[in-house]
């Protein structure tokens, strides 16, 4: 270790160095092993972050196993349904966690009784993680890892349809620092406040180059902007990924943005960022470029820079990262020219093994390329324009068919967001009498608006839409129901409001 005295992690009051840090890993790793844990072994964990979070992740693929970090936001059905679907051996949680644990503990079918561990105190049916990690050795753990071994399994957030386990190799992982390592400038010096947690794919785009290049951790327990901005100030943070909701959140808050002067890259990813929104966070937080993160768990990435919104592209999601390539398909599966919209396909060297004992499914999403390449169906709609930037428009069955012309939920979103009163919005479609489908905005308001502006809402936008376009109405809501880290469900609002044209007027309904 080059530097075994610098601070690795971070997490409110505790500080670990790098050497520290190895060595709680081993010795968790190597307690895993005498616990009989063998290569390939499932773990899973249900904490939020937090050390002990941190170190299990990272000793459970040092000790040759697979970690399996689940969703704390589920109910128990959903948590139940993912973690016996992954086969795990073992199941960690924290005291308030294993609560819920214990009420589902009779659904997890390969969890042997003596196989839940828990973290931060005693507990019936439970042994303490920490008695198994203090009896473990911290040598380092004698266990060969090859490229293709298995390392994560992530399940999808579930927004668009079953939740599946999407496996990554050591190589799929260790791509994400050769890709975003250079993307985002990421170093020795880097300092990655993480706000998002361990479960969620994205904290892997800063987390995983920050650690593989020496820098330092900040981990967030549980995000407000309040929590941000200590984070930042108190380390020094100089990069960080959140989603679109959590910049939201950081604009609709007063603070002293000197707060956030070292910040050098904020990276944004999830659902496509408004440029409102962009451009706002860049007034307030000069110091930052902007980035925007396009891709799948799955395993493929897009880049937007900040140059390149600088030089007028506005809304792109950037270029294909590091060894990716995509492509644009049509209904028929053959590739489109540049410039027409259609299917997103993509090819990264980060691509996922598969989803977890689901070959039918990882079948369904894979493409073979006339060259004999397979790439991953992403299942959203785009185009790339005559430079190769991608433009996404939004998910195929989000694409709102009114009076028979495609409308992209994506468009309407963009003029939506840049209304000075909408703090976040959505767009879906739902069934209308006369054209079939129609579009509505759903908005939750930044503070202090009116609250009955939504009429006036829908005549701005609709006057700055074509006349296919158009919203049918506005509805403003407090919040919004949400899936992993702040992703805004959109299957939920479109059932909410499935009903909302049913009685409109047809004479009166023209475009």
């Amino acid at each position: 270790m080059i530097q075994p005295n610098r601070c690795a992690l971070v997490c409110g009051e505790d500080r670990l160095s790098w050497g520290e840090l190895d060595c709680r890993v081993n010795r968790l790793a190597n307690a895993l092993i005498d616990r009989g844990c063998t290569k390939g072994d499932r773990i899973c964990m249900l904490l939020p972050n937090g050390v002990p979070a941190f170190i299990l992740f990272w000793a459970a693929t040092r000790a040759g196993g697979v970690i399996v970090p689940l969703n704390m936001m589920l109910d128990d059905v959903s948590l139940a349904r993912l973690a016996a679907a992954s086969s795990g051996r073992l199941m960690f949680a924290d005291a308030a966690s294993a609560e819920q644990i214990d009420r589902i503990r009779t659904r997890l079918p390969d969890v042997d009784d003596d196989g839940f561990f828990v973290f931060g105190g005693d507990r019936p049916g439970w042994a303490s993680a920490e008695a198994l990690a203090a009896a473990g050795s911290s040598a380092p753990p004698a266990v060969r890892l090859d490229p293709s071994d298995a390392m994560t399994v992530f399940y999808s957030s579930g927004t668009t349809g079953t939740p599946k386990g999407i496996e990554h190799s050591h190589f799929g992982r260790l791509n994400y620092c050769y890709g975003f390592g250079a993307g985002l400038g990421i170093g020795r010096y880097t300092v990655a406040v993480c706000t998002t947690p361990l479960y969620a794919s994205g904290t892997m785009i800063t987390m995983l180059p920050t650690l593989y290049f020496g820098g330092t951790i900040v981990l967030v327990p549980k995000f407000s902007p309040e929590a941000f901005r200590a984070a930042v100030r108190r380390e020094g943070g100089t990069h960080s990924f959140m989603v679109p909701a959590m910049y939201v959140a950081i604009l609709q808050q007063d603070g002293p943005d000197e707060d956030l002067a070292t910040l050098g890259v904020l990276v944004s990813a999830g659902q496509t960022m408004p440029m409102a929104v962009r451009d706002q966070i860049a007034a307030r937080v000069p110091s930052a470029g902007i980035y925007e993160v396009y891709g799948a768990t799955e395993g493929f990435f897009t880049l937007a820079v900040p140059g390149d919104f600088a030089s007028g592209k506005r809304n792109t999601v950037g270029k294909p990262g590091f060894l990716e390539d995509i492509r644009i398909l049509d209904e028929d599966s053959r590739e489109l020219p540049r410039g027409q919209t259609g299917e997103i396909v993509a090819y990264g060297a980060g691509m996922m093994r598969g989803y977890v004992d689901r070959p039918d499914l990882t079948e369904e999403v894979v493409w073979t390329s006339p060259e004999g390449r397979t790439y991953l169906r992403s299942g959203d709609l785009g185009h790339l324009d005559e430079d190769g930037f991608l433009y996404v428009s939004g998910r195929k069955k989000d694409m709102i068919k009114s009076g028979g012309i495609n409308v992209y939920a994506a468009d309407l979103e963009e003029v939506l967001a840049s209304h000075p009163l909408v703090a976040e919005c959505a767009v879906v479609g739902v069934p209308h009498p006369r054209w079939m489908e129609t579009p509505i905005g759903v908005v939750s308001l930044v503070r202090d608006a009116p609250a009955d502006v939504a009429d006036e809402i829908c005549v701005w936008v609709n006057a700055r839409l074509a006349k296919y376009q158009r919203l049918n109405r506005v509805v403003a809501r407090s919040d919004f129901p949400r899936a992993t880290y702040g992703k805004i469900r959109k299957d939920a609002l479109r059932e909410e409001y499935r009903s909302c044209c049913d009685d409109a007027d047809l004479a009166a309904s023209p475009r």
